[in-house]
C-alpha cells in the first residue's frame, strides 16, 4: 500500500491567509499556495476576495501588497466619503420635509380640534422669534439648538433679554448656536460668543444657511416661510418626532461648520493630547479639569461625531480635519 507525502489541505481563513502573506510575502498565488499547502484555486479565490477589501493587490497571479496603515487608512477614507455622501443626501431630504412642514401645519390648523395630540403654535410680530422662545420652550429640556441666518434683530436683543438667555443657557447641558461666515469677521459675534462660553455656549460658522429654526427638547420653531433668516411669523410644534427630525438636519449642518474666533470645542485640547498618547484621565489633569468633566466631554464628542468608541472618535476627528488646527 502505497502512503501519501503529501501535507493536507488546510480551510483558508482570509485573515489567517492575510497574515501569512505579510510574513512570507508571496510573489505569486502559486507560491502561495504551496505555502499554504492548500489547492492553488482555492488559493487563487481566497485571495480575490482578499484583494476587494484592498489589503493586498492581484494582477493576474502576481500579488503585491500596501503597508496596512496605507490600505487600512485608504479604507477608512473611503468609507468617511461615503457616509459624507449618505449624510448629505439625507440633510437634503430632511430640509425638504422641514420648508413644507409650515405650509402643511397652516393647513392642518383649519381642521384643528381639540383633542389634537400635537399642539401648534404660532407668533406673530418682530419679536415672533424670541417671543416664541420664551413661550413654549422647554426651560428643564438638556438641548437648545438654533440656527440663525440674520443675526440683525439678535444683535440688538436688549441686555435685559441677553442675561435671560443666558441664564437659562447655563442651566442645560449643550447649547449651540449656527451663524453665518460672514459674521466671522465681526467683533460683536466675537464678544457674544466669548460671553456665552462662559455658560457652556457653542457657535459655529457656516456658508448658505437654509432658513432660520431651533429645536429646544422636544420643540421645534420654524418659519412660517421657510428660508427667512429672521423670521416675524413663527409657528412651534411641541412633537418629539418633529424635534428629532430637525435636531437630524441640524448635526450634519453642524458637522460642516467651524468655532467663531478660533474658539476650540470643550473636547479638542483632550483630544489632541489623547492623539499623543496620553490617557483621558491624565490629559483632563493636565488641563487642569476634573477627569470626570473630561469624560462628559469626550462622551459629548462621540455624539456629535456619531460614534461609540474612543478609536472610531479619533478616525472621525481626523477626518473632520482636527478643528483646532481652524
Amino acid at each position: 500500500m502505497m502512503v501519501s507525502t503529501r501535507a493536507p489541505e488546510v480551510d483558508l481563513d482570509d485573515k489567517t491567509l492575510l497574515e501569512l502573506i505579510y510574513r512570507s510575502r508571496p510573489g505569486t498565488v502559486a507560491e502561495l499556495a504551496s505555502t499554504a499547502h492548500a489547492d492553488e484555486t482555492e488559493a487563487a479565490e481566497a485571495v480575490a476576495r482578499i484583494a476587494q477589501s484592498g489589503a493586498i493587490s492581484v494582477r493576474g497571479h502576481s500579488i503585491s501588497y500596501p503597508t496596512p496603515a496605507k490600505w487600512t487608512a485608504d479604507v477608512v477614507e473611503r468609507e468617511v466619503r461615503e457616509m459624507r455622501r449618505t449624510a448629505d443626501a439625507s440633510a437634503t431630504r430632511i430640509e425638504s420635509l422641514l420648508a413644507d412642514l409650515p405650509g402643511l401645519l397652516r393647513h392642518w390648523a383649519v381642521g384643528e380640534a381639540s383633542g389634537d395630540v400635537v399642539p401648534v403654535f404660532v407668533r406673530h410680530g418682530p419679536r415672533a422669534a424670541e417671543d416664541l422662545w420664551y413661550d413654549i420652550a422647554q426651560q428643564n429640556s438638556d438641548t437648545a439648538w438654533s440656527v440663525l441666518p440674520d443675526l440683525g434683530r439678535f444683535l440688538q436683543t436688549d441686555s435685559a433679554r441677553a442675561s435671560r438667555f443666558a441664564e437659562v443657557f447655563a442651566g442645560k447641558r449643550s447649547v449651540r448656536s449656527l451663524v453665518p461666515r460672514s459674521m466671522a469677521d465681526d467683533p460683536r459675534l466675537v464678544a457674544i460668543a466669548e460671553r456665552y462660553a462662559a455658560v457652556g455656549v457653542e457657535f459655529r460658522l457656516l456658508d448658505d444657511l437654509p432658513s432660520w429654526f431651533w429645536i429646544d427638547g422636544d420643540v421645534l420653531a420654524l418659519p412660517i416661510e421657510w428660508g427667512e433668516g429672521w423670521p416675524s411669523s413663527v409657528v412651534g410644534v411641541r412633537s418629539a418626532s418633529l424635534a428629532e427630525l430637525g435636531r437630524s438636519l441640524f448635526l450634519e449642518l453642524w458637522r460642516r461648520a467651524e468655532p467663531v474666533g478660533g474658539l476650540q470645542e470643550p473636547w479638542a485640547p483632550l483630544l489632541s493630547l489623547m492623539k499623543q498618547g496620553v490617557t483621558l484621565d491624565a490629559a483632563s489633569r493636565r488641563l487642569g479639569i476634573n477627569p470626570r468633566t473630561g469624560r462628559r466631554r469626550i462622551a459629548a464628542a462621540m455624539e456629535q461625531y456619531g460614534v461609540s468608541t474612543l478609536f472610531a472618535l479619533g478616525v472621525a476627528w481626523a477626518a473632520d480635519g482636527e478643528p483646532t488646527a481652524r
